[in-house]
């Protein structure tokens, strides 16, 4: 779902992509905006009341993000975005489903047909399999090396959006490593770290005496970075009275350090990363949609690996020669690479380096079979508790009683993960009321776990 600006002149590193009959396009047949489309040309694209989507419709029952779209041949995968009032086929409330051509769906009180558009064409893909660290071979990343080859000379503030562990860190160093700003420092910010007493500091500098245990001048972060490329890593993470500062530094390009006055120039590109979609959080009132809008000069999302299996192939062989260095080379058998295709990756590229370095440590010779993926503690097959087999042995009240009890744990840890701690998102996607499901948390021991967002829980 890149947002791309205006492209002039010849792009040696980019190819138009095979256009058959064309390409899908989604158009509202009833409701506030009906006769308004989205020709999807695009592998990605949302659907809601934001005016940064790709179809925005002025539907006061339609979330901020109501559906996420991924175009799959002449096909369109549609996936519910938590919206508040849901998405429909019919009498059925979706989660996710896929459509082919004549399909209609209901969002908030609009109905969107979806038909084939003739006159449209794909968007450019890159006709090389890489940027940067990088590696696919699938429409979704084509696309998006395509528009980094694009953006990556041009000065432009850059927000990257994607799940932890699909790789916003890699954007962010390789459009550094691309960019005039190469030669210059490249900052890393993680938001999520950030000392609340110490943030405005670290970030902005101090004057000497700003505060006890300032004995000297310190420059922040930003000056730092004069010259290069500042990533600050989680932006949705920070509190609101940084968020106000760091936007005034993005429009006037100066900080003001802690006890000082006198404001200092800045001279860097800032690339912004989160796994949150801020119009959400713009929605929740947990983020500023003038600091978004500053931010997302650019707006790059990268697709999760569940989503596009067929760079599992190239992933692994560029991970594998990695870790094999100068030694021996380490391959992967058929089977075992089928195996990996199949598998959601909830810690999409992250995981599967992971999988794969425990898989060659453990693997007898130098080919990973198919055991040496399967083996014990691998993420993507739950926890050991997850994993045991059932108890059986007692009467079977009890033996169930203790089926039953086994199935809530893991159903609601692993929604509560799924949603990213939010427990109205939570409730909404498991059909309970917030409350029940809040005391089904407390129940089972999980309200109040690390991975539970303590702001959602707000009467």
């Amino acid at each position: 779902m890149p947002q791309e600006p205006g492209r002039s002149g010849t792009e040696a590193n980019a190819i138009d992509a095979p256009s058959l009959a064309g390409v899908p396009r989604l158009t509202a047949v009833a409701g506030p905006s009906a006769g308004r489309g989205l020709a999807m040309t695009h592998a990605l694209a949302t659907v809601g009341r934001h005016p940064t989507n790709d179809l925005v419709l002025d539907d006061p029952r339609v979330s901020g993000v109501h559906v996420e779209l991924r175009r799959a041949g002449d096909r369109v995968h549609v996936r519910d975005a938590g919206s508040t009032n849901g998405t429909w086929i019919g009498a059925h409330r979706i989660v996710e489903a896929e459509l082919s051509v004549g399909a209609e769906i209901t969002v908030g009180s609009s109905l969107l047909r979806l038909d084939l558009d003739g006159a449209a064409s794909p968007a450019r893909r890159s006709a090389t399999h890489s940027f940067g660290d990088m590696v696919g071979e699938s429409p979704e990343m084509l696309e998006l090396f395509a528009t980094l080859e694009r953006i990556a000379p041009k000065d432009l503030t850059v927000l990257v959006q994607g799940e932890t562990g699909t790789g916003k860190e890699e954007v962010a160093r390789a459009l550094h490593a691309r960019s005039p700003r190469s030669r210059g420092p490249f900052i890393v910010i993680d938001a999520t770290s950030l000392p609340e007493s110490l943030a405005e500091s670290l970030l902005f500098g101090h004057e000497r005496g700003a505060f006890t245990g300032a004995d000297q001048r310190r420059a922040g972060f930003f000056e730092a970075g004069q010259g290069g490329t500042v990533f600050l890593d989680e932006v949705g993470e920070l509190p609101e009275a940084l968020q106000s500062k760091f936007l005034r530094v993005l429009e006037r390009r100066e900080v003001t350090r802690v006890g000082g006055t006198a404001p200092v120039k800045i001279d860097v590109r800032v690339v912004a990363a989160t796994h949150r979609d801020l119009r959400h959080e713009i929605e929740a009132g947990r983020f500023r949609e003038d600091l978004f809008f500053r931010l997302a000069q650019m707006r790059v999302v990268l697709p999760p690996l569940r989503d596009r299996p067929a760079d599992v192939a190239v992933l692994c062989a560029k991970m594998l020669r990695e870790l094999a260095g100068s030694g021996p080379p380490v391959t992967l058998e058929p089977s075992a690479l089928a195996q990996l295709e199949t598998l959601p990756w909830p810690g999409n590229v992250r995981e599967l380096r992971n999988v794969l370095v425990r898989a060659a440590a453990l693997a007898p010779g130098s080919s990973i079979r198919r055991a040496d993926i399967a083996g014990e503690g691998l993420g993507f097959r739950g926890a050991r508790e997850e994993r045991a087999a059932l108890d059986l042995s007692g009467p079977f009240a009890v033996a169930k009683e203790r089926a039953v009890d086994r199935f809530e744990s893991a159903y609601l840890a692993a929604l509560m993960r799924r949603c990213g701690g939010n427990l109205s998102l939570a409730a909404r996607e498991a059909d309970v009321a917030r409350n029940h499901l809040r005391d089904l948390l407390k129940k089972r021991g999980l309200y109040g776990a690390s991975w539970l967002d303590p702001k959602d829980d707000r009467e």
